[in-house]
């Protein structure tokens, strides 16, 4: 899912695990430093301990009817409602749009997210679980008999209808990787004899953990009867069997959804197969209220009405909290233990929010002034022994975080973990980050910056493409308003000063720092002229989904949209390609452990999604999805 989605940022048969767009607040919880980690295991506990029994207390016969309100992260809300919507119209919170929006309104043939785990769901999944001919190579799935909001059956056209809208717009899709769906599909079959299967032909034979967590799980259904036209007033027919119809049925519905003072009325958006239908949208705030679709497959909703409330700043947010407006809201990490009693008084129950995510800021390899340095694995060595992770999780985010290592999440536990990331491959050493510079080639100016001494290519020189006397200095591009971020690059301001490396740091309003980074082309290098960056507005990181299996194509492959430094390496390329087809761990370990060690990004701790501050009498929240999705049509105020 891209970041901040996530990741929009990326999880199976046999195994249990899942993650951009895209994720991660600011708010935070729990440290692996030695006092931080106990102190974070005593609250941790006290936490739980307390939902646990407030969750007995009212664990009665769900009552019917209500309004559950739910606090949308500081300064982000949906702003997007077409689940093909184009990127270039993305200028607020992707994954906001995608897991707080419209999977509300439309889910994913196959739904990941089970009792606090990112695997597969069939229980809430379109389609039953797929089968496997042709050596592999062919997919055949069969659809649950659902129906539209609208009454009409949901068949195979309508997934053959989204997948012809995907191929001719696939370059508009926020997760798309050039070589993997839909590229990577030879055939397809939806015969009209067999209204409710399906069959999909890949180009190899793929592993089928990887093909159900990373490429099936992109498939939705679209309503063809509803969307398949062109314009507000031509007829619906069957325009998308052709590439210039499909693109066309693209565009209008494109433009539809950037058309935001329509969201609650256009009848398109009404026809919907997910437990809600969007009834009031105020633009922009982001304001969005749900009324229950009664057709949904899985069983109507309790509440009567579900409310998504925009905030410009957590401040503001945790005022509500403490007015008691808010029914599912979030606690600033710096209030959490102080207030954690007062919170409990006022009827709230807290409980931390883990994320399937990492975290990381990126370095621009296409930058034609330092891109240079950045490919030199000696100095991204460096600069992430400048890391001091538990520095940054002691003072950024009060002890509520946890160290990364590398592309597979320290939490929730997995058996995915390989060795390289159980320990830390560069701690924090101002010193080894000196050496490692100095038998380099670099050496201090006038100023106090190191500068290259040596140039050239051999093993005790700056580097291919580092000019004589270039200096190691660099401007830092990250979103405004988050206090943790602002705390992150501050220390590593300091701390890479102290090696000699110069970092002027730059903050802007976060749309406009994620149109910066993404923006970059490398065919016109005018395009690319930051240099560090972090887009990950209010903190938020890397959550794998709608890619849910933490391999690497979304993050690293070559030309893949989250790769937003233009990372490139072979190697890494075929490890990745190794995962895709290749059952087991042993595979996953081997690209794990080379990506940890490569470091093609600085990795940066990574903070709980939030700190959850629930009304006690809402039940049915409990467990909180790893995938940062939300289950509104499961909550029910106890009678």
């Amino acid at each position: 899912m891209l970041r901040p989605q996530s990741n929009f940022a990326g999880a199976h048969v046999g195994v249990t695990l899942g993650w951009r767009v895209q994720s991660s607040r600011e708010e935070a919880m729990t440290s692996r430093s030695k006092f931080a980690a106990f102190a974070g295991a005593v609250l941790l506990s006290a936490l739980v301990a307390g939902c646990a029994s407030a969750n007995q207390a009212t664990s009665s016969t769900p009552r019917a009817g209500g309004t559950a309100t739910m606090a949308l992260p500081p300064g982000l809300y949906p702003d997007q409602i077409f689940p093909l919507a184009s990127i270039a119209d993305v200028s607020n919170a992707s994954y906001v749009s995608i897991q707080d929006f419209y999977y509300l309104l439309w889910r994913p043939l196959y739904w990941f997210g089970s009792n606090g785990s990112p695997g597969i769901n069939y229980k809430l999944s379109l389609a039953n679980p797929p089968t496997y001919s042709n050596s592999g190579r062919t997919v055949t799935i069969t659809l649950k008999h659902i129906r539209w909001s609208n009454g009409k059956p949901l068949t195979s056209r309508d997934v053959e209808f989204y997948l012809n809208l995907f191929e001719a717009e696939r370059t508009n899709y926020f997760n798309y990787v050039p070589g993997y769906i839909p590229d990577n599909l030879t055939g397809q079959s939806f015969p009209s004899s067999t209204p409710y299967t399906f069959s999909l032909s890949f180009n190899k034979a793929y592993s089928p953990t990887w093909l159900l967590y990373n490429q099936l799980s992109e498939l939705l259904a679209f309503p063809q009867a509803a969307w398949d036209r062109t314009s507000s007033s031509s007829p619906t027919g069957n325009y998308d069997l052709t590439t210039t119809g499909a693109k066309a049925v693209w565009s209008y519905l494109n433009s539809a959804s950037v058309d935001v003072n329509t969201y609650a009325s256009n009848p398109l958006w009404k026809v919907v197969d997910g437990p809600w239908i969007l009834a009031r949208y105020v633009p922009g705030t982001g304001y969005s209220a749900f009324v229950p679709n009664r057709s949904y497959f899985a069983g109507s909703p309790h509440l009567a009405r579900f409310i998504e409330l925009p905030f410009t700043s957590d401040t503001a947010e945790y005022n509500a909290v403490l007015s008691g407006s808010v029914d599912y809201g979030y606690v600033p990490p710096s209030d959490a233990r102080p207030d954690a009693g007062r919170l409990r008084a006022l009827g709230y129950k807290l409980v931390p929010w883990v994320q399937w995510g990492i975290d990381w800021f990126p370095l621009n390899y296409a930058n034609p002034g330092v891109g240079a340095i950045f490919k030199q694995l000696y100095f991204r060595q460096a600069l992430q022994h400048l890391i001091d992770q538990p520095q940054y999780i002691t003072t950024a985010y009060d002890g509520y975080a946890y160290p990364t290592y590398g592309p597979v999440p320290l939490k929730p536990s997995s058996p995915d973990l390989a060795g390289t990331e159980l320990h830390n491959p560069y701690p924090y050493s101002i010193a080894a980050a000196k050496d490692l510079l100095a038998a380099h080639g670099w050496a201090l100016n006038n100023s106090g910056v190191l500068a290259c001494a040596r140039p050239g290519g051999g093993s005790d020189e700056c580097g291919a493409g580092v000019a004589s006397g270039q200096q190691l200095s660099f401007s830092m591009l990250y979103a405004a308003g988050s206090t943790t971020l602002s705390t992150e690059m501050a220390i590593l301001q300091s701390t890479a000063h102290q090696a000699g490396i110069s970092i002027s740091l730059q903050s802007e309003v976060g749309g406009e720092v994620i149109g910066t980074i993404f923006g970059c082309n490398p065919a016109q290098p005018s395009t690319c002229s930051w240099q560090m960056g972090d887009a990950s507005v209010n903190g938020f990181a890397w959550t794998y989904s709608p890619d849910y299996y933490p391999t690497g194509e979304s993050l690293f492959a070559p030309g893949s949209v989250a790769n937003e430094g233009h990372y490139q390496s072979a190697e890494a390329t075929r490890l990745i390609d190794a995962t895709n087809v290749q059952s087991g761990t042993r595979v996953l370990d081997q690209y794990e452990n080379f990506i940890a060690d490569n470091l093609p990004v600085i990795w940066l701790p990574t903070g709980y999604y939030q700190i959850s501050a629930i009304k006690a009498n809402l039940s049915g929240v409990l467990p909180q999805d790893p995938n940062v999705q939300i289950y509104p049509e499961d909550w029910y105020f106890a009678k």
